[in-house]
């Protein structure tokens, strides 16, 4: 059996995870709390398989239990049960290995999608197989995602929405590699890789900017839907 731990807090949200939780037989409820600092104390005296997590909450946050979890060595995996759906939180929380993202209100079968994947992915990694190409790419690749399509290009699909969802909330501006990474926690490196494919898509307009006073700035403009 999995233990899990809810960190939420609003009771009743607490409750529904709980409840839909529990329909895991595989899963183990080991406690409920209302914020990432009780959930510390708890976790360093007792195992932990899986924590389901919410963002926003009083005295330590999601984004600072995160921090604390893995800078004190902790490789639970964490499932995100949050309203926050802004591409910086999304984009920050997943550079923290996050492993799902349910944004709130959440579907019950979405929900256990989120913890079938779980438990399959415990099971798959048990013991010391030695996975063909093939075998980890059904674990490890997003539903709908197929070897030789979007992966393959080192396009992530996670990534590439929260990319496109900023780009989407400043549509037709001119951005700069900087103004992108900044919003969305990633480097300038990995960005063009992103870029360059929306442009070969047609999702994306580049530029040069010539006003800079300096240097030429290479500016992008999103013009997809």
């Amino acid at each position: 059996m999995y233990q899990v731990i809810i960190v939420e807090d609003d009771p009743m949200v607490a409750e529904i995870v709980r409840q839909y939780a529990g329909h895991n037989t595989e899963l183990t409820i080991a406690g409920t709390f209302s914020n990432g600092q009780e959930a510390m104390e708890f976790i360093r005296s007792h195992p932990v398989d899986l924590i389901l997590l919410d963002y926003y909450m009083p005295v330590m946050d999601g984004r600072a239990f995160l921090t604390k979890l893995r800078a004190e060595g902790f490789l639970a995996d964490v499932i995100m049960v949050t309203a926050a759906s802004e591409a910086h939180h999304v984009a920050e929380l997943y550079s923290y290995g996050v492993s799902d993202y349910l944004i709130k209100p959440f579907d019950y079968n979405r929900f256990q999608t989120a913890l079938k994947k779980f438990t399959a992915r415990r099971a798959a990694f048990a013991g010391d197989k030695a996975f063909s190409q093939e075998e980890l790419d059904k674990l490890i690749s997003p539903e709908g995602t197929k070897p030789g399509q979007v992966g393959d290009k080192g396009i992530h699909p996670v990534t590439l929405e929260i990319i496109c969802a900023f780009l989407r909330e400043h549509k037709s501006e001119k951005l700069s590699i900087e103004d992108i990474a900044k919003n969305v926690s990633l480097s300038r490196v990995t960005l063009r890789r992103y870029m360059n494919y929306l442009i070969d898509k047609n999702s994306v307009i580049g530029g040069v900017d010539y006003s800079t006073g300096g240097r030429p700035s290479a500016v992008y403009t999103y013009i997809g839907k």
